[in-house]
């Protein structure tokens, strides 16, 4: 089930049909209800950096009745993802206790976790249970931030719901208040379409892009809004000026970036190479993009994923990254590219530096590991075994 229609695939059940007049209508003024729900929750006042999809769980963007209309038959698992914008925790046990079956929560970011903000951070309250959250200008120790811990507590007791998470998020999650002691935390793999993400011969990829046959050495990176602090862009400013100081004239005149985003002007103008700015990259352009290049370079610093890392690895496209994210699974002792240490810049100079420096047999090896170790984690098929596994783990 999701919120909308979604184009090709009539087989999923959906909220909103938002091409029928009366529901466009009905839609807009229910969200312009919710903003303003959520502008009052926050007391309108956030400070930059923090991120809430939803103001209290008691008051989901989508009430749990519109939601439970739509569910007409009995399941032995209910499978929840990316819940932006769409439900909440009450709407979770409003489902548990219509059907009374497993509830497996694959989370995304921090969503599970602490008291509303999608990305934690550094945050010193996620050990403290919230309150008196720092995204807020005017939080106090009752704020909405500790309700939703409290009322989430409730929830998972009451639920006992599978959360999902890779390496990086379960250790977050166990320095929290809310999920430190709770025994239902499962170490999963991402699930990725490695049909679609597949590698395309590097000299046909790169014909396709146009790149001139003299760059040899491509690095692309890339995110939606390439501004965002926690997108770590001004350590990879810094690791690419640390990499270009080492190379020779020649050397430097054989590499190519390749940018892709939204919100490019505070670093296009400080490359210390060539580059071509791709801006906003549509979804069928990326595997011939991370084939065409000789890594893919990933400087978060705050985040979950990205999904880009693992994309890039079911193309057999080396990543470069700082030790945090899906990079902790598919990247770090995996051969599969170099994981710095975080926020290093001078490190992951070094990690590229050793990839431009690795030999063609040696870089075909990594190439082949990166394809590998995709379709031995991240493929329908593992995916399915990882669901079975844990539906027995915890059979009713």
């Amino acid at each position: 089930m999701t919120k909308h229609r979604v184009k090709g695939h009539p087989e999923f059940d959906y909220l909103l049909d938002l091409t029928r007049w009366p529901n466009y209508i009905r839609y807009k003024l229910d969200k312009r209800r919710y903003r303003k729900s959520i502008q009052k929750t926050l007391a309108i006042a956030q400070t930059g950096g923090h991120v809430f999809d939803y103001g209290r769980e008691d008051d989901p963007p989508i009430p749990p009745k519109q939601i439970l209309k739509k569910i007409k038959k009995k399941y032995d698992i209910v499978f929840i993802v990316f819940w932006y914008q769409m439900i909440s925790y009450q709407t979770i046990e409003a489902i548990y206790n219509k059907l009374h079956c497993q509830i497996h929560l694959s989370c995304v970011d921090n969503q599970a976790v602490a008291g509303g903000c999608h990305f934690i951070g550094d945050c010193p309250r996620l050990s403290e249970g919230c309150g008196c959250c720092p995204g807020l200008v005017n939080g106090g120790m009752d704020d909405f931030t500790r309700f939703n811990v409290e009322f989430r507590r409730n929830v998972l007791k009451h639920v006992r719901p599978i959360i999902y998470g890779n390496t990086h998020m379960q250790n977050i999650n166990r320095r929290s208040a809310l999920l430190k002691d709770y025994d239902r935390l499962e170490t999963v793999y991402p699930l990725v379409n490695n049909e679609f993400y597949h590698p395309i011969e590097k000299p046909v990829a790169r014909r396709q892009l146009n790149i001139d046959s003299s760059k040899k050495f491509i690095l692309f990176f890339g995110c939606s809004v390439l501004s965002e602090e926690r997108k770590g862009m001004r350590y990879l400013m810094e690791a690419l000026t640390l990499f270009h100081e080492q190379l020779t004239e020649e050397q430097r005149d054989s590499v190519l970036l390749l940018i892709a985003g939204q919100f490019a002007e505070e670093i296009i103008g400080k490359m210390p190479f060539e580059y071509r700015y791709l801006g906003y990259v549509d979804l069928t352009q990326l595997p011939t993009i991370y084939s065409a290049a000789t890594a893919f370079v990933c400087p978060s610093v705050d985040d979950a994923g990205p999904s880009m890392v693992n994309q890039s690895l079911s193309c057999g496209t080396p990543v470069i990254s700082f030790n945090i994210g899906t990079a902790i699974d598919m990247v770090l002792g995996q051969d599969t590219g170099y994981c710095a240490h975080l926020r290093d810049a001078a490190d992951m100079a070094k990690g590229i530096m050793q990839l431009f420096n690795s030999t063609e047999e040696r870089y075909h090896e990594i190439c082949a590991k990166c394809r590998s170790i995709a379709l031995e984690r991240t493929t329908e098929a593992s995916f399915v075994k990882t669901l079975q596994a844990l539906y027995e783990k915890y059979r009713l």
